[in-house]
């Protein structure tokens, strides 16, 4: 009876901290999601659709070149996990890759808008600017740290102070009179304040991974970084080059539409995937320990966040939409229609969400690659064909069957990802994951009277 007794006393505080570090993360993303509202409203009504749609093409763009460092993390948090003798050489070579491959993005960029819109275009720079804010992101990589550790408290207030302090400049420099471009280059502002805040506490917090930086290390990291690069870029083309595509074959005042309605749909979904990435660490640790219980808890964390993913649509829908245009101004009534349309991916969020760090975690770049590729092309033709005549709805529209293609219905055509999809197809009924939940609250507090009892014998 003794020798179960501290495994069970060792699970709890482990549970607890996952769960702080979990409310923190949440934190930061509803701070973010609020912040994001208002921003968004009022630079939105204050600039115009056309000079918001030009600031949106450029936050697009960023997204594309700034997507390096998100699967960089999740790679991080894997291969640290594993050896954790390694740490400092491997933050300091996906460092050092991370920020390669940032600049060669960049100069591509600057090269093609020099060629096509030329730098005396107010598009152009304000595309420059805000896609510049990425080249001072590498060191953002240590974010894997503070995950790895459940101490992303540090990084979520360093985070948090950077977006408040731009986000009140966003808001108060168009109402002081300032155009697009003043705008922009507070997306600079914030990449400094924050990557330079997250550096400092890393160093002072992690003083036992000191860095090395290894050529060798540096080379490899980039040949891993080749398949996610591709994966993270094409599977962005179909989430955040419509933006550009609606610019370019509906015009600047079809893009602002479709960018305010796209950032006030999907902003609360960072609350439903800060959930995941707090558990992640010990999901990974997990499923290195015991794979067969890994798999049980994989299951149960895909039908939560599906089912959080429901509930959020419904509020997106019934709340968000009807408010949208109230908010926003009459030149904004399209909204409506397109922040529902855009709502109804949101569960398919969620598993696609999972799908890429289970990618990560297995190294499934190849399926994934193809799996994009095939978004990316589906949403590229479907925006051909619909935004000459539907605009930003045909945008939404091409949007949603991507999505529902990357993140849900392209897993059951390769081998190795076919196990993904039936284990989410049933997340997509929630009346089970209800009754699933409910017999696991039931079982746990079966669990708790048994080791009560166990305790009391134990006392006596």
């Amino acid at each position: 009876m003794t020798e179960a007794l501290p495994e069970s006393t060792d699970a709890l505080p482990g549970a607890r901290k996952s769960g702080k570090n979990a409310v923190w993360l949440v934190f930061e993303r509803v701070v973010h999601l609020g912040v994001a509202f208002v921003v968004s409203i009022v630079v939105a009504r204050s600039l115009g659709t056309e000079d918001f749609g030009s600031l949106a093409i450029g936050l697009g763009f960023l997204l594309l070149v700034g997507s390096v460092w998100h699967p960089a993390v999740q790679c991080l948090l894997r291969d640290v996990i594993a050896t954790p003798a390694d740490a400092g050489k491997q933050y300091a070579a996906s460092t050092a890759a991370v920020g390669i491959v940032t600049s060669v993005f960049y100069v591509l960029m600057a090269a093609v808008l020099a060629l096509t819109l030329g730098f005396d275009n107010t598009t152009a720079v304000v595309i420059l600017v805000v896609v510049g804010s990425a080249l001072l992101r590498p060191f953002n990589v240590v974010d894997a740290w503070f995950k790895m550790e459940l101490q992303s408290r540090v990084a979520v207030l360093i985070r948090v102070a950077a977006l408040l302090v731009t986000g009140a400049a966003r808001i108060a420099l168009p109402l002081l009179g300032f155009g697009v471009v003043a705008v922009a280059w507070t997306y600079v502002v914030e990449a400094a304040l924050a990557g330079i805040g997250m550096w400092i506490a890393y160093r002072r917090m992690a003083e036992r991974h000191p860095w090395v930086l290894e050529s060798a290390r540096v080379r490899a990291t980039l040949k891993e970084f080749a398949p996610l690069i591709i994966t993270s870029s094409s599977a962005l083309i179909y989430s955040r080059l419509d933006q550009a595509m609606v610019g370019w074959l509906s015009g600047l005042s079809e893009a602002g539409l479709f960018a305010i309605s796209s950032s006030m749909a999907e902003a609360p979904r960072f609350a439903l995937l800060a959930l995941f990435i707090s558990v992640a660490p010990r999901l990974l640790k997990l499923k290195n320990r015991d794979p067969e219980r890994y798999q049980s808890e994989l299951i149960a964390v895909t039908r939560v966040l599906v089912l959080m993913g429901y509930v959020l649509t419904i509020g997106l829908i019934f709340v968000m939409a009807p408010l949208a245009p109230v908010l926003l101004g009459p030149d904004y009534e399209e909204t409506r229609l397109l922040i529902v349309l855009l709502a109804a991916s949101t569960p398919f969020v969620c598993i696609g969400g999972l799908l890429l760090f289970v990618t990560n975690w297995e190294r499934l770049y190849r399926e994934a690659i193809v799996r994009n590729i095939i978004g990316a092309a589906i949403s590229v033709g479907l925006n051909f064909l619909l935004l000459p005549r539907y605009g930003a709805v045909g945008a939404a529209i091409s949007h949603f069957v991507a999505l529902f293609w990357v993140f849900f219905l392209g897993a059951l055509t390769a081998k190795r990802t076919r196990a993904f999809f039936w284990m989410a197809l049933p997340a997509l009924e929630p009346v089970g994951t209800v009754r699933m939940l409910l017999q696991r609250r039931r079982k746990r507090a079966q669990a708790r009277r048994e080791r009560a009892e166990l305790l009391s014998a134990f006392d006596e």
